[in-house]
């Protein structure tokens, strides 16, 4: 592990930049208002791709690679947009050749992540060289100036008596729990992520399949992390006794840590691209080869891969072909596992009823040849890349490396369970014996709850609750208990004289941000495939109501939002005499050995959870908010 450890480090960016002090890219990387102050610079010499490049070389060193199949995705998207001939992003380099006849060469075999790694590396070394004219550039521009001085004022250090509060992800559980601690005096809150920008995935869909009605998806960290800091980079380690964090080759040090790294997909249904721009060149990448395909072959019958499914082929395209041919293709008997059988067939019967082919029992190998994808099904069939565009739903992966490489003494890969899901306790604390002052959240944990942006946004509710709890001496609490809501269990169907399908949908009509009131709700007619897979899955039902600027705000105004995400904390102030015995360190807490009153839920036992979160959810269907 730790041989690793140094092969990635030995690969670093860093060093590739060694004996070139002028040249800090690696400050700029990692700092939201440089790296955008810079983007912005280069984009009016049009010259933006060669750092969009390099942040994609940093992703293909630092992402959770687990496999290479991994590193053949990541590199396949390199190529085609920074590479290929009439990329969408395509490089000025000298080395574009160089770098076909070295995939020829090995005739796009699967390939491991230091080779993929080896063939770029003469192209990064001249993008390199590119980027180090342009970044002196930068510095002796007025942009450089202000955007400085902006990221030193928002990069200022913890004050005497503030408790250091680090997340890592900046996902719905991340955001959540940093929205809620940030604006209180208390807190010094460090964000960690790969991205610049939290992303709305909820939206994704409508975004490649309907671009022209989606929004941007995306809000800056910098937009709700305004007194603390934010870092972009991977967290490669939780060391020393769990009081610190190693992100960029730093040490980040803590009070509270809130891991919140998430789940990823294969292809770009999930991205961790640094860049917003290179994630929505992206995404309108995705968008064209859907609108410009005849045939598309989505591999994968989940919700992802049936609502992706149903929405290309509900859409008539302006395009040579109007109507695509959609193919989805399962490995199990039947699509939608996670649905009982009675949803599950009319949720096939309305896919077929749009047009789509189901096969099932078919597992998929992939193979390459000379830059064309064959995909062989175990019944024979074979799908080309060259007559079918080709989208994975399947794959999902959680990303909990970090506790599985981490050097803490004690152990904190104790903490993962048999499919690598961290295990915590019912307050979101960590399941160790001795750390109770680590928190996680969302889709990487084992609590039994449909893995959906508005379970994550719960569990940041209750994370932030808890640690404010600690503070005030007092026990964490259980999700589910004392106006923390309690995370669905399971998809939720719509109306039940429909037979599950439809449901009133409701939107805020105001955000109040000068009075303490309630949101003002009006209907809204639902799309049609909305009705028909409203039942599927819960994000239709609660957080698909929404586009990314109302959930920013639903979240920001949280005091007025307690019926849709939970009781949130009052605010916590810094002690009037701030020194160093006016705050009482976290081993001295009442509840520092304890996570929280175990017998008090087992007396009331995982029945009484299971009511108050059925009355819940029957409260909401009444009103027509169920998740």
């Amino acid at each position: 592990m730790n041989s690793e450890k140094n092969d990635c480090s030995e690969k670093s960016l860093k060093s590739l930049l060694a004996g070139r002090p002028e040249f800090d890219l690696n400050e700029i990387l990692q700092d939201p208002i440089l790296l955008g102050s810079f983007e912005s610079y280069l984009t009016k010499s049009w010259a933006q791709e060669n750092l969009l490049f390099i942040e994609a070389m940093n992703q293909l060193r630092h992402d959770a690679v687990e496999t290479s199949k991994d590193v053949e995705e990541i590199f396949k998207r390199i190529y085609s947009t920074f590479i290929a001939f009439n990329a969408p992003l395509e490089l000025n380099v000298k080395t574009q050749e160089l770098v076909k006849e070295r995939i020829l060469t090995i005739h796009w075999a699967i390939f491991t992540q230091d080779q993929a790694l080896d063939i770029l590396k003469e192209t990064e070394k001249e993008v390199l060289e590119m980027l180090m004219i342009k970044l002196h550039e930068f510095f002796l521009s007025p942009l450089a100036a202000v955007s400085t001085k902006q990221s030193q004022l928002y990069s200022k250090p913890a004050s005497l008596g503030q408790k250091r509060v680090v997340i890592i992800g900046g996902g719905f559980t991340g955001f959540t729990v940093a929205s809620i601690l940030d604006p209180m005096p208390l807190f010094y809150v460090t964000l960690i992520d790969a991205k610049d920008s939290f992303e709305y995935t909820p939206h994704i869909v409508t975004k490649v399949v309907n671009p022209e009605k989606a929004s941007s998806l995306r809000f800056s960290h910098n937009s709700y992390v305004k007194n603390g800091k934010i870092i972009i980079g991977w967290a490669d380690d939780i060391c020393e006794d769990a009081k610190c964090v190693i992100v960029n080759g730093e040490k980040i040090y803590f009070d509270y840590l809130v891991i919140a790294t998430g789940s990823s997909y294969a292809g770009q249904l999930k991205s961790s691209d640094s860049s917003s721009l290179y994630r929505t060149a992206g995404l309108n990448t995705i968008a064209a080869e859907i609108r410009n395909a005849k045939q598309i072959l989505i591999i994968g019958a989940g919700l992802v891969g049936c609502e992706l499914a149903a929405a290309i082929a509900e859409k008539t395209f302006d395009s040579p072909t109007p109507k695509k041919r959609v193919v989805m293709v399962e490995a199990q008997d039947k699509i939608i596992c996670r649905c009982d059988e009675k949803q599950r067939k009319k949720a096939e019967k309305y896919l077929k009823g749009l047009g789509v082919e189901i096969i099932l029992n078919e597992k998929i190998k992939a193979h390459n040849s000379q830059g064309e994808y064959n995909y062989a099904g175990s019944f024979g069939r074979i799908y080309s890349s060259k007559d079918y565009t080709i989208f994975m739903a399947t794959g999902v992966k959680v990303n909990t490396i970090l506790l599985e490489k981490s050097t803490n003494e004690p152990s904190l890969e104790v903490c993962l369970d048999k499919n690598d899901l961290i295990k915590v306790k019912p307050t979101l604390q960590l399941e160790h014996w001795k750390y109770n002052h680590i928190f996680a959240g969302g889709d990487a944990t084992n609590v039994a709850e449909e893995k959906t942006a508005y379970a994550a946004t719960l569990s940041g509710v209750c994370i932030a609750r808890n640690i404010c709890r600690i503070e005030k001496g007092k026990c964490p609490i259980a999700q589910g208990t004392k106006g923390l809501l309690s995370p669905p269990v399971k998809t939720l169907h719509g109306i039940k004289s429909n037979g599950g399908i439809g449901k009133r949908k409701f939107i805020p009509m105001k955000f109040n941000c000068y009075h303490n009131t309630k949101p003002k709700l009006q209907p809204e007619k639902l799309s049609f495939i909305e009705k028909k897979l409203s039942f599927l899955n819960p994000t239709w039902q609660m957080l698909k109501y929404f586009n990314e600027k109302q959930y920013f705000k639903i979240i920001q105004q949280a005091s007025t939002h307690s019926n849709i995400i939970g009781q949130v904390p009052k605010v916590l102030s810094l002690p009037k005499e701030v020194n160093n015995n006016s705050c009482i360190p976290l081993s001295n807490s009442s509840c520092s050995s304890l996570s929280f009153d175990q017998s008090n839920t087992k007396s009331s036992s995982e029945s009484s959870l299971l009511n108050e979160s059925n009355n819940h959810i029957n409260k909401l269907i009444k009103h027509g908010m169920a998740y």
